[in-house]
C-alpha cells in the first residue's frame, strides 16, 4: 500500500542527519565548559532534533489543513510547532544543565521555523494549483 506522504521513506535519513548535525552543533557550542557537558548537550539536542524531524512535516501538514484563512494556514503551523519544540528544547536543556543553552537551541529552532514555513507555503501553492486545475476553462 503506498504511503500517504511521499517523503515517508526520507524521514529516517533526515532524522539521522538532524541527530548528527544538531547534536554535533551542541557539542561544539558547549565544548568550552568540558567534554562531559558538551557530549550530554549533544546527545540531548541530537535526540530531540531527530524526533522533531520525524514528526514536523506531518504535524505541519495536519495543522495546515485545520485552519481556514489562507494567511493563518501558512503562518500558524510554523509558529505553533516552533514555539512548542523550542519550549521543549529549553526545558530539556535546562534539566540537562546545558551551559550555553541559547547558543545550543537558537540555530536549530531558526532552521525549523524556516523549514516549516517552506512546507506550509508549498502546501498553499499545491492548494492553489489544484483549485486552478479543477476549475472549468471558460474560453
Amino acid at each position: 500500500m503506498p504511503s500517504k506522504d511521499a517523503s515517508a521513506d526520507q524521514r529516517l535519513p533526515a532524522a539521522a542527519l538532524a541527530f548528527v548535525l544538531w547534536g554535533g552543533w551542541a557539542v561544539l557550542a558547549n565544548q568550552s565548559v568540558g567534554i562531559a557537558q558538551a557530549v550530554l548537550a549533544g546527545a540531548l539536542q541530537g535526540t530531540a532534533s531527530a524526533v522533531i524531524t520525524l514528526i514536523m512535516a506531518a504535524l505541519a501538514t495536519r495543522l495546515y489543513h485545520r485552519f481556514h484563512h489562507p494567511l493563518i494556514k501558512v503562518l500558524a503551523p510554523p509558529c505553533l510547532i516552533v514555539s512548542v519544540t523550542s519550549s521543549l528544547l529549553y526545558l530539556i536543556h535546562s534539566l540537562g544543565q546545558t551551559p550555553n543553552l541559547w547558543l545550543t537551541i537558537i540555530p536549530p529552532s531558526s532552521l525549523a521555523l524556516a523549514f516549516c514555513l517552506y512546507l506550509t507555503l508549498r502546501l498553499a501553492k499545491q492548494t492553489r494549483d489544484s483549485v486552478a486545475h479543477s476549475e472549468p476553462n471558460h474560453e
